[in-house]
């Protein structure tokens, strides 16, 4: 009998994330990636043997932090390097890249900047909407998921209890706020009062925004995320390629249900995989209603894995395709589909190489400041997913942890 029978009567509105929406079938493996139980073989020590935190990785990530925390300006927001019209957004993920190095808002040596960055988050809030919104900021939905996954990543590490209740407060308002803003399509568009285009950029930002909330203790209605279920298995498109000779079969994803275009970017399909992550898909052996998400899941997840060195050698030549110039975005959540992949061979091909290649590209930084170099969004833009990328096998951050 499937899993998800058994547990659905048992779900009223509370999203329990460790069981989810989605199970596996009984026999139908591990949902949370395996691994032996011997403490010896945790994660973060089997990242450690395999030497993926170096000195080289330790010096740039140092370099990088203490770049990034020179770009906050004194209202808290990060833009000094660039992004002002996209201040809630870039602040976001700045906030979480100093979060991802063990700092907190009362511990640390960015623990200050973190502060700011709350602080300035916590005043961009509109308290009857419960939307991340600022005078001419264009932020949009995207802001409005990295401010809600930010601050609900916050919310087991602050001390204060005033502040225990400030962020309380604005993540249940800014849940609603999602919840209210899914469209028929089950998927999000760029405000949440448009209900009539989806997109699949802005639907990561919102799952990953409900399942830290979730995880923080925010109800969240599990008919929103049923909803995000359906669309993600209605977005996905199976593609036959070819690698190294041999015929392999994968899935992409559709740029939006509403559109119907379909760019076969890689940037779309990872964060299409982190999405079904966000909603408990972690194995090939999952499945909802009568759909076979977990087929879905493991040939978007082969997909990524054999396009990777073709998106590295576009990178490396200069195309400026549109997965491409969407470089940092794309690994943001490309990394994460690797850390989470149920077979450790995804991480261990992907990470070594992307790890040497931003490396390289904060050094070959003209400004030598030891940031990355700066696009459209600003300098705290490119250097805080670079930061985040770099600093996944820490584990330090909830978003990371295995």
């Amino acid at each position: 009998m499937n899993g998800f029978k058994r547990l659905a009567a048992a779900l009223v509105i509370v999203f329990v994330i460790s069981s989810m929406c989605i199970a596996q079938d009984e026999g139908g493996g591990e949902s949370s990636g395996g691994g032996s139980d011997d403490t010896s073989e945790a994660p973060a020590l089997r990242m450690l043997n395999k030497n993926y935190i170096n000195e080289d990785l330790k010096e740039s990530v140092e370099k990088g932090l203490k770049r990034l925390a020179e770009l906050q300006d004194a209202n808290g927001a990060f833009t000094k390097g660039g992004g002002s019209n996209v201040a809630i957004a870039v602040t976001s993920v700045s906030g979480l890249a100093l979060l991802a190095s063990g700092s907190t808002p009362d511990k640390g040596k960015y623990s200050a900047n973190i502060r700011k960055a709350m602080d300035y988050l916590l005043s961009c809030q509109d308290m009857n909407s419960g939307f991340f919104t600022g005078t001419n900021d264009g932020s949009r939905i995207h802001g409005h998921g990295y401010a809600t996954l930010f601050l609900a990543q916050l919310y087991g590490a602050v001390e204060n209890e005033n502040d225990k209740t400030r962020l309380k407060n604005a993540l249940q308002l800014a849940v609603k706020c999602i919840s209210k803003g899914q469209t028929p399509f089950g998927g999000w568009g760029y405000m949440p009062t448009d209900l009539t285009w989806d997109e699949g950029s802005t639907t990561v930002c919102c799952i990953q925004a409900l399942r830290a909330a979730s995880d923080a203790g925010i109800t969240v209605d599990v008919k929103t995320i049923q909803n995000a279920i359906e669309y993600m298995y209605k977005i996905a498109e199976k593609r036959v390629f070819m690698h190294d000779g041999e015929e392999h079969v994968g899935y992409t994803f559709k740029y939006s249900l509403s559109s119907g275009w379909n760019s076969n970017s890689y940037a779309l399909c990872a964060a299409a995989i982190t999405t079904l992550n966000g909603i408990g898909v972690y194995s090939e052996g999952a499945s909802w209603k009568e759909h076979d998400i977990g087929k879905v899941y493991k040939g978007g997840l082969r997909w990524l894995r054999y396009k990777f060195d073709d998106f590295i050698g576009r990178r490396k030549s200069g195309q400026g395709s549109l997965d491409v110039s969407h470089f940092y975005y794309a690994h943001f959540y490309a990394c994460q589909a690797m850390w989470n992949a149920p077979e450790e061979v995804y991480f261990d091909e992907y990470y070594p190489k992307m790890r040497d290649l931003l490396i390289e590209e904060q050094k070959r930084n003209p400004t030598n400041t030891g940031g990355w170099p700066s696009q459209s969004y600003g300098e705290a833009y490119t250097t805080s997913y670079a930061l985040m990328i770099l600093q996944v096998p820490y584990q330090l951050l909830p978003l990371f942890a295995k």
